[in-house]
């Protein structure tokens, strides 16, 4: 395992390398195709003889530390003022520059390490060199940090606000045992003094002797007290309102509160990632005829033959949706390449269809100006091969592909309508 592993490394270190070297897009073969228009060498010698001119400098030269310092700051520096198309994320900016500060800090003392200048230029290489691309690993580390800085500190937050809490129910504690202390105040209730009421006994006395008279007066008094139960109902009247103040009690539903779907970006689109997804010429050694063990229909695609995007152009994505559908009695490998990525991508980039299983593709634009492209050649090709039925493997790998004499190859074309 250990063997297929790094083979396949290897691999895609060396893909890596060849799209610098052959692919126009990229500065590096522009500059190495004029080298080979002037002196009629062929692209790669002129590679291989550039390289070691540059490893005899690093290696043995006195001027090594300006020459390895001057290329790791030229190279990104074209990236961002004179290439900004070909320029890698910020992030990974961020990180490169960082290192490149405090590594050529210590240039001096270490030097004295034989081929230093060679060891430092492969490592910085090596942080956008995949199938390493250590710069990733790097911001997921600090990612990773960052995380839990940020909970230790919510943490702690909550920590504090929950220590007044506990002080106050001890407060609270403390304070209980006072209220008894009232009871033994009791003995000064003399207040039962309410003797005052016998007073008011020597009044039914003169009650009785003119018992007569006074329910004359009661009489009269009589009719006022109707029309006071009149206005009582008024009183009544204000209790109404009572119920209008429980209706602007406040209401909560769920669509107050904020929420809702969130997207996570975990790393680069695989198309962006790996050379392999790139197309450098037509066929790339896929058979352009059916095999005997190939039908027409093994693979179903919706759209057939293109895809068409309506302009306007300038929508961070445009993105259409197509589907493939596995038709044929084995399991099927595919893998999606583009000659015009990462401006034209698609997701899943690869995978294993079931039998009978469909999958839906999201094919994506992403915003460009309308002089700066030959959008006329942009495509994409879907490459697939039935696996045998002894494979039961369920995940993708790149195996698949070098151990299958029968590939196959799908074009689907990119029309843009302005």
């Amino acid at each position: 395992m250990s063997e297929t592993s790094s083979d396949k490394n290897c691999c895609e270190t060396l893909e890596w390398i060849r799209e610098r070297v052959h692919n126009k897009k990229h500065f590096t073969a522009r500059g190495i195709g004029q080298i080979v228009d002037v002196s009629g060498m062929d692209a790669e010698l002129v590679v291989k003889v550039l390289a070691g001119a540059l490893f005899a400098i690093l290696a043995f030269s006195d001027q090594a530390h300006f020459f390895a310092n001057a290329l790791l700051v030229a190279i990104p520096a074209l990236l961002i003022f004179v290439f900004p198309i070909e320029k890698p994320t910020d992030e990974s900016l961020f990180v490169y520059f960082s290192l490149f500060g405090a590594v050529t800090c210590l240039d001096r003392s270490l030097e004295k390490i034989p081929c230093y200048y060679v060891i430092k230029l492969a490592l910085f290489a090596l942080l956008y060199l995949p199938p390493y691309v250590m710069h990733q690993k790097i911001n997921e580390f600090i990612r990773e940090q960052l995380k839990k800085q940020k909970s230790n500190e919510n943490v702690s937050e909550m920590s504090q606000r929950s220590a007044p809490r506990t002080a106050a129910s001890t407060r609270t504690a403390i304070s209980a045992p006072p209220p008894p202390r009232p009871p033994p105040q009791e003995p000064p209730k003399p207040v039962e003094q309410a003797a005052p009421p016998p007073p008011p006994a020597p009044m039914p006395v003169p009650v009785e002797k003119a018992p007569e008279p006074v329910p004359a007066p009661v009489e009269q008094i009589a009719p006022p007290p109707a029309p006071v139960q009149d206005p009582a109902p008024a009183p009544v009247e204000p209790s109404d309102p009572a119920p209008p103040s429980k209706l602007p009690s406040p209401s909560k539903s769920c669509t107050d509160l904020a929420g809702g779907s969130q997207r996570f970006k975990t790393g680069p689109h695989p198309m962006q990632s790996s050379s392999f997804h790139n197309l450098k010429s037509e066929f790339d050694g896929f058979n352009s005829a059916i095999s005997p063990g190939h039908n027409l229909n093994d693979v179903l695609f919706r759209p057939m033959d293109k895809i068409v995007f309506n302009a306007p152009f300038d929508f961070e994505n445009l993105t259409y949706h197509m589907r493939v559908s596995n038709n044929s009695r084995h399991r099927i490998a595919y893998a999606i390449k583009g000659n015009s990525v990462p401006r034209v991508m698609a997701y899943p980039a690869f995978g294993i269809l079931e039998l009978g299983e469909g999958r839906i593709i999201a094919v994506s634009v992403q915003k460009f100006d309308w002089n700066d492209f030959e959008y006329n050649k942009d495509r994409i090709a879907f490459d697939y091969v039935l696996l045998p039925d002894s494979n039961k493997e369920k995940a993708f790998s790149m195996s698949m592909f070098q151990h299958s004499d029968s590939k196959r190859r799908k074009n689907i074309k990119i029309e843009y309508n302005p």
